[in-house]
């Protein structure tokens, strides 16, 4: 009977030792898990900032040339306006004939 009492315990201690060993390696897993998790989303970050960034950096310079271009069509508009003849004696004309119809 002692000798099966024996044998009991040993499977016991055997299976204590086997619970430890399976909580550090789950342990060890989770931890290398969250690990891999940190540096991927810290990666994630420094990739995601960097195209941020340059994509930022060319819808300023895009912005600018828009601005450049803008200021550039208004300045020529401006010019020809200046430079068009004023015929005020056809505008009264052609206001009169389409306002008034007579």
């Amino acid at each position: 009977m002692n000798e099966e009492i024996d044998i009991i315990n040993h499977l016991l201690s055997v299976e204590k030792n086997a619970a430890v060993l399976i909580d550090n390696a789950v342990s060890q897993a989770d931890s290398r898990t969250s690990k891999a998790r940190n540096d991927a989303a810290a990666s994630f970050k420094s990739q995601y900032d960097e195209c941020v960034a340059s994509m930022e950096k060319e819808y300023q310079k895009s912005v600018e040339q828009v601005k450049e271009k803008h200021q550039k069509d208004f300045e020529q508009f401006k010019s020809e306006l200046n430079n068009q003849q004023n015929n005020y004696t056809e505008f009264n004309t052609l206001m009169n004939k389409l306002l008034f119809k007579d």
